[in-house]
């Protein structure tokens, strides 16, 4: 009639739990030192075994870090830890439907980002889009390459805003990319590298000049592309897969 009523969490599930309040709640802070390994046993009263697997799993998510022979310390949290998980479960669920809810949500994003570097940017992040369209234009580049480009060019958008979290935001979005650009670069009989290098130049041009609206629009105009290439590639994959099924 009833359920048993217990704790469904391990020890060492209890521990992590408990040291990870203690660092969100900032009684542990960046580059503190842990208790050493035999008071911290005494403290939660466990064994060391259930301490040391509760460490272990607070090093992989990056709570951590534990230095053989000078003991254990409270990381300095990066955003490569925030947004590594967002990454992974974009990757597994990666499929023609989230190749459509990436276009879509970039077309609500970027056009807005590129608006607020084109009033933030620097001198400097110009000359890494410079830098980055030059490369980007070279001929005989593998897909792989253009990828890595592609996505260098619109994080830096994104961290010439000035504004932290965007980048932060978009890193576990732009992590997509390289797998669909990969598949427009070879899949489609036109060269889509060209479009892409010819809506950057103009991009770029609009930021050079801090021109906020014609930035908003050049982006905009650049994600128009970028749907039409997704539902020209999803359209060849669903016609190989029927005749793989045939």
């Amino acid at each position: 009639m009833f359920d048993n009523i217990g704790n469904p969490l391990t020890l060492s599930q209890e521990i992590e739990l408990k040291i990870e309040e203690a660092i969100r709640l900032k009684k542990l802070e960046q580059g503190q030192k842990l208790p050493s390994e035999k008071d911290l046993c005494a403290m939660f009263g466990v064994s060391r075994t259930a301490l040391r697997e509760a460490l272990r799993m607070l090093s992989a998510r990056g709570l951590l870090s534990i230095k053989k022979g000078a003991g254990v310390y409270v990381n300095n949290y990066s955003s490569l830890h925030a947004s590594k998980p967002m990454s992974l479960y974009l990757e597994l669920q990666f499929d023609k439907d989230y190749m459509l809810h990436l276009v879509s949500v970039r077309q609500m994003l970027e056009p807005s980002i590129a608006r607020l570097a084109a009033r933030n940017r620097t001198d400097r992040d110009l000359l890494r889009l410079e830098k980055n369209l030059e490369a980007f234009v070279k001929k005989d580049q593998e897909a792989e390459q253009l990828a890595k480009y592609d996505v260098e060019f619109h994080m830096t958008i994104a961290e010439a805003t000035g504004n932290p979290l965007i980048p932060l935001i978009m890193d576990p979005l732009y992590s997509m990319l390289p797998r669909i650009k990969e598949l427009i670069v070879s899949r489609l009989k036109e060269n889509k590298s060209t479009n892409a290098s010819k809506y950057h130049q103009k991009i770029y041009d609009m930021l050079k000049k801090q021109d906020e609206e014609g930035v908003f629009k050049a982006m905009t105009d650049h994600l128009k592309i970028a749907l039409k290439d997704t539902l020209n590639l999803i359209k060849i994959i669903e016609t190989e897969d029927k005749q793989n099924t045939n």
